[in-house]
């Protein structure tokens, strides 16, 4: 390739695309999710995404401001979270796209975190499209298909593969020793200039500009020092691109860890920053350490004391005994097999037998056993409430351990986990997972405002078989005195998409509203916004009118979308399409309502009759909330249809 030839790649519109439905589809993890998924951006994608080339093309596109939120960890530990804006996610992930053939060559078969897919390769080699022709221009595609045009294997494929053969080569070569490491806040110190030296120096062909974008994007994420110089050290944490980065940026520890058990006969594996180094003596393994903090030291990295050890003997065996999560995983695997096989109950009762035990010592000597669960046992716990949620099965202790776990563990994989599976278990139990989670909420059990903010982005999925009073106690807890304890704009956030997705009535919902389309954080404004759809009928018609002049181009863009489905015949029925697609499960609704209540405050007759259609087609439902607004969104609809008798 000549000088800057994935400059000019990154300015095709396939390539831009790619990046956006990459950015679309790691946007699924963000800390912060979007109140409405970037429907709004979606919604006229190619010509956002053709002005985003230009931008790019003339040099003009300018680093966008993170959006930062403190995420707990275990312990009393915080950890900075970020979200990127999607414009700029979109181009990252474009430029990670083009960059990645290239500097994946580059690392070791012992790095097993963040490397090209097999099929993905085959298909780049061959220069075949990556998409099929149906799926060109389509805004939105399905997990696996985005799977598909992904460069990287998922971490769910790689993980295990990196724990595998850390394991066999114990079996097979007889190490006796491994030296655990764990880099002090990793993302954090990672420094750009020197991230910036190794990605030039390990490009064969000179990209300047497709560095220079790359890096400049980055250099605005940074922050300033008391003195008032930049600080150009750090990424965010969170998503595909930083995790690559940061993959590459060790290749040097890689480097010497491999001169390292070259000469000492030793093995080592990585996967992001997490090493393991194996050799066949305690001094080898005491090397391995020095090895690591200095090649680190040279990178302006340090190792983490504490959590650096060398096992041996009982806790070696300990540490690659890995029975209990095999199995798990195989039940895990079968039952999912059997769903989709729509096989009997019985069949799926009879794995989850294989595993009962498993259960017992998370539910035996609360909250003690849930107290500081860590490595090996804390997977386990998230696993086994994966397999049963999957299966929307209880079993007998367990959901009073998931309380005791989001009481004592600020974990927030843990929490996201324990809440998963509440939200899977049959709609019969919600009611009750409602009432207990809120209750933690207004006893202040939790200490985080972003586990605070995750209980209330949960709400969202959960389905109670009476939901009449659950908005009135989000509305008290979330923008009552608690407010005044708790500002933190990413609860607001949530509580607000809570309240959405609960009966409350109009006039209040249109107050809180308006209060919060003013606060000072975007993702709050636009989900004030989402929820301004549920106010009286004339009134969001008037002020989203409104809206479409607001300052703020997240506010405008989302108000001319909301708009445009309430007053575009055409294109209200083209968003309202969307909806039929596919399977129609609880949540899609539920995900769809802002579409939903801006169609349905029309004065459009032709649009109030789609909308009237829309809700009669998708029929009866189980949740009690969904029968709510199924109800309301009928009723300020049905004055289009004609019922006389023809």
């Amino acid at each position: 390739m000549s000088n800057d030839q994935l400059f000019k790649e990154l300015c095709r519109p396939e390539i831009i695309r790619i990046g956006w439905h990459l950015a679309q589809g790691d946007s699924r993890d963000d800390f912060v999710r979007d109140p409405v998924g970037y429907a709004d951006y979606a919604s006229n994608l190619s010509d956002r995404l053709f002005y985003l080339i230009e931008q790019v093309e003339a040099h003009r596109y300018r680093p966008r401001h993170l959006i930062e939120v403190d995420v707990p960890k275990s312990g009393l530990s915080v950890r900075p979270g970020n979200v990127l804006p999607i414009e700029e996610a979109s181009i990252l992930h474009s430029i990670i796209y083009l960059l990645s053939p290239k500097l994946d060559k580059k690392l070791s078969d012992s790095v097993y975190s963040y490397r090209l897919h097999q099929e993905w390769e085959k298909k780049a080699k061959k220069g075949e499209s990556l998409f099929r022709e149906i799926d060109i221009d389509l805004p939105f595609l399905k997990s696996r298909t985005i799977h598909s045009i992904n460069p990287f294997e998922a971490w769910y494929e790689r993980w295990p593969a990196f724990e595998k053969d850390a394991k066999d080569s114990v079996e097979k070569e007889g190490y006796t020793h491994l030296t655990k490491t764990d880099i002090s806040s990793y993302f954090e110190n990672i420094d750009l200039r020197l991230l910036h030296d190794l990605i030039r120096s390990l490009l064969k062909t000179e990209e300047e500009k497709i560095l220079q974008l790359l890096f400049r994007i980055m250099s605005g994420w940074t922050r300033s020092s008391s003195a008032g110089m930049p600080i150009t050290r750090g990424i965010p944490q969170g998503n595909d691109v930083s995790s690559f980065l940061g993959n590459i940026y060790l290749i040097p520890l890689d480097r010497a860890l491999n001169k390292f058990c070259s000469s000492n006969g030793g093995r080592w594996f990585r996967y992001v920053d997490d090493v393991k180094v194996y050799t066949k003596s305690e001094k080898n393994a005491r090397e391995a350490v020095f090895i690591i903090n200095e090649a680190l030291r040279q990178l302006h990295l340090n190792l983490q004391g504490s959590k650096t050890e060398i096992l041996y003997g009982e806790r070696f065996y300990q540490e690659h005994d890995t029975t209990k999560m095999d199995r798990v995983n195989d039940v895990f695997d079968n039952i999912k097999k059997l769903s989709l096989q729509k096989k009997s109950s019985g069949e799926i009762s009879a794995e989850l037998n294989k595993i009962s035990g498993y259960c017992k010592p998370f539910t035996v000597g609360l909250p003690d056993s849930v107290r500081g669960l860590t490595g090996k046992e804390n997977r386990l716990f998230r696993r086994l409430l994966a397999t049963y949620g999957i299966a929307g099965r209880t079993r007998k202790g367990l959901s009073k351990a998931i309380f005791c776990a989001i009481a004592e563990l600020p974990d927030l994989r843990i929490l996201r986990r324990c809440l998963s599976y509440l939200t899977h278990l049959d709609y019969k139990t919600h009611s009750q997972s409602i009432n207990e989670l809120l209750s933690a909420l207004e006893a202040g059990t939790l200490l985080f405002p972003y586990q605070i903010a995750t209980v209330l982005e949960a709400m969202v999925l959960f389905h109670p078989l009476d939901a009449k009073g659950i908005g009135s106690r989000i509305r008290s807890y979330a923008f009552g005195s608690n407010l005044k304890k708790n500002n933190d704009w990413f609860v607001i956030q949530k509580a607000l998409e809570a309240l959405m997705s609960f009966p409350y009535q109009e006039k209040f919902i249109f107050r809180i509203a308006l209060n919060y389309i003013k606060h000072q954080n975007t993702l709050v404004r636009r989900a004030a916004v989402a929820l301004l759809t549920r106010a009286p009928k004339d009134k969001v018609r008037k002020h989203l009118r409104e809206l479409t002049m607001h300052p703020d181009s997240e506010v405008l863009r989302l108000s001319q979308y909301l708009e445009s489905i309430c007053s575009d015949k055409d294109f209200s029925f083209t968003e309202l399409a969307q909806i039929h697609k596919g399977r129609v499960q609880d949540n899609t609704i539920i995900k769809r309502l802002p579409q939903l209540y801006a169609a349905s405050s029309t004065d459009n007759k032709k649009i109030a009759q789609k909308v009237f259609e829309t809700i009669t087609h998708l029929g009866r439902t189980k949740s009690s909330k969904l029968d709510f607004h199924y109800k309301e969104i009928s009723a300020r609809t049905k004055w289009s249809v004609d019922f006389s008798p023809s």
